[in-house]
């Protein structure tokens, strides 16, 4: 599975993206919240509540960027803040992993034990569907209208085109449908088949395949965590559309 980000520097980058994965798979987040408890104020690393669900569920996440593995006192202390502070749910994300007695520990309970590439992959589905996905349609869809086998605006202003520039506008297309149509796809059938019933995961793509497509047109993507992949799709995409805009001199789809 390809990662969403990549590996943090410090605590405070892992602090960071683990509140950015939350947010951007539709929960409310933040980091170093101050939550009163029995026992006076206490700092959350990252807390996230679920809107969707009906009694607003809570998180209370506990990053360990050390390098030895968490042991039960980690445990035994974070079980205090989570019931003092009423959270429904606790993770604690370690980059060393955790030592037996801490898993033991948390054994039937409610706080579950992640290093960061766990976290990611727990919530790889609902990152796809509720960030990737949309964020791709957005940046690929003006781009699009130009590639897509009907548009009247396109068809009528590409009629309007001298031949040099019709040329151009083929040689355009050529070498960029077939990618700005794949993305288009990948796109779309995330964010809309994976929101009706169904038994198939569009959100498992070949990556691999992909990035060799990407390879065909020299760009050069694979090796990127899938938030920088997405950074690097909007500035392409924004890049190729210029050059068609450029051939008509004006917005054609206004």
């Amino acid at each position: 599975m390809q990662l969403i980000f990549s590996e943090p520097v410090d605590w405070r980058d892992l602090q960071n993206k683990v509140c950015l994965l939350l947010s951007q798979s539709d929960f409310e987040s933040e980091i170093e919240k101050i939550v009163s408890t029995p026992r006076g104020e206490v700092e959350i690393d990252v807390f996230a509540m679920d809107p969707r669900s009906i009694d607003k569920i809570t998180y209370v996440v506990e990053c360990k960027n050390w390098c030895v593995p968490v042991n039960q006192s980690v445990i035994h202390a974070f079980t205090t803040v989570m019931s003092e502070t009423g959270s429904n749910i606790g993770y604690i994300v370690s980059k060393a992993g955790f030592q037996n007695g801490a898993v033991r520990y948390t054994n039937h309970t409610n706080i579950k034990l992640f290093s960061f590439t766990e976290l990611q992959n727990h919530y790889y589905k609902s990152w796809m569907i509720n960030y990737f996905a949309p964020q791709l349609e957005n940046y690929v869809e003006r781009c699009n209208l130009y590639v897509e086998p009907c548009n009247c605006a396109r068809d009528i202003a590409l009629a309007n085109l001298n031949e040099a520039n019709k040329n151009i506008y083929r040689s355009l297309v050529d070498k960029y449908g077939s990618f700005i149509v794949t993305l288009e796809m990948m796109a779309v059938s995330i964010n809309y088949l994976m929101k009706v019933k169904s038994d198939a995961d569009y959100t498992s793509i070949n990556w691999d395949k992909f990035f060799e497509e990407c390879e065909k047109i020299e760009l050069h993507f694979k090796g990127l965590a899938l938030s920088e992949l997405l950074i690097q799709l909007r500035d392409v995409l924004n890049c190729i559309t210029i050059q068609f805009d450029k051939l008509f001199n004006e917005d054609i789809f206004v």
